[in-house]
């Protein structure tokens, strides 16, 4: 161990153990480490996009949802938090909750089939991809009123595919992006949303992005099912009390974005379309930023809950969302 430590736990002295050539080997080795790590990360998602491109798509579809029944018996700790989560969408039916559980551990891996065959995605195969109601880009034009659109969303259906329609059928459209360590593999994400003509905004500096992006008149696409353990708003959700961020309203009425509420429901189950299930929010501010970033959230998500009791096994939530479910010490913070 070249470490030693006082009784207060800190590091108090460097024990050199092969002198300071020791210390630097241990450096050199760890760093050799992790770019041993970063190369083998970047290589694993080659060799997955390269699988879902040749291998035939009900194929693909098949072994993930297998992947994905087995990872509900194996991971006891998120199989238990998506059936609670599912409980409140069955009304109580833990039978049906289950059910819903497993197809949509099986759905959520058919999701990352879908991710990885959208590196290289064109414009062409994204149109094939996203079925539109009639109106819908008529509708959405008529909401775009000079100061962006929110889009609020959950992890459901094939989430990635609407800013890709969105940006084909010339919205400008911002998203918010996952910032990899690995910078080939960061390089790599961002391009292959760039090419369809997105915008990304790294998601450290999601705040000041996003308003920039808003008040160019960009469409901005947020995922709002993230519980929040501290802070976040209060809303009703299938009877009970959830707590998620607050951020997305607080953005759109700063703004004076309008708002909508969408998910892309996949439209058969070994198929790779989506439709797109949208509703605009109308919403009247108050004034009070408080009581309107509340109210306003809580429309959302009073359309979240009708897309999603259409679809349920198509909503991926495999942590705790609703207060009454979380552990005591986290419903205590």
């Amino acid at each position: 161990m070249p470490w030693g430590y006082n009784r207060t736990g800190h590091a108090a002295s460097l024990r050199l153990t092969g002198g300071a050539g020791g210390v630097r080997r241990c450096a050199a080795d760890a760093a050799q480490s992790r770019v041993g790590s970063r190369v083998a990360l970047y290589l694993a998602f080659r060799v997955a996009i390269f699988l879902a491109r040749v291998i035939p798509l009900r194929v693909s579809y098949a072994i993930a949802r297998g992947v994905g029944v087995l990872t509900y018996y194996a991971w006891p700790g998120g199989r238990r938090r998506c059936v609670q989560n599912m409980t409140r969408v069955t009304q109580g039916d833990q039978r049906a909750a289950r059910r819903l559980a497993r197809r949509s551990f099986g759905n959520y891996v058919v999701y990352l089939v879908d991710f990885f065959r959208f590196f290289g995605t064109d414009e062409a195969e994204v149109d094939r991809r996203v079925v539109v109601p009639d109106g819908l880009w008529d509708q959405l034009r008529g909401v775009r009123q000079g100061s962006g659109i929110v889009i609020m969303t959950m992890h459901f259906g094939n989430w990635d595919l609407g800013a890709a329609i969105l940006a084909s059928r010339g919205f400008p459209v911002s998203a918010v992006a996952d910032v990899f360590q690995n910078s080939r593999l960061n390089r790599m994400v961002i391009r292959s949303r760039e090419h369809l003509g997105m915008k990304v905004i790294p998601v450290g500096r999601t705040g000041p992005g996003i308003m920039r992006a808003l008040r160019n008149d960009d469409v901005v696409a947020l995922l709002v099912d993230i519980p929040q353990p501290d802070g976040g708003v209060q809303v009703e959700f299938f009877g009970s009390t959830i707590s998620v961020p607050d951020g997305p309203a607080r953005l759109a009425l700063r703004a004076g974005a309008s708002v909508v509420a969408a998910t892309l429901p996949r439209r058969a189950r070994w198929g790779d379309q989506v439709t797109a299930d949208i509703a605009p929010v109308a919403f009247e501010p108050t004034g009070n930023q408080d009581r309107d970033v509340q109210a306003l959230t809580q429309q959302v998500f009073h359309h979240l809950e009708g897309q999603v009791r259409r679809h349920p096994e198509q909503w991926y939530i495999f942590r705790n969302l609703w207060l009454a479910d979380r552990p005591p010490e986290r419903q205590a913070v």
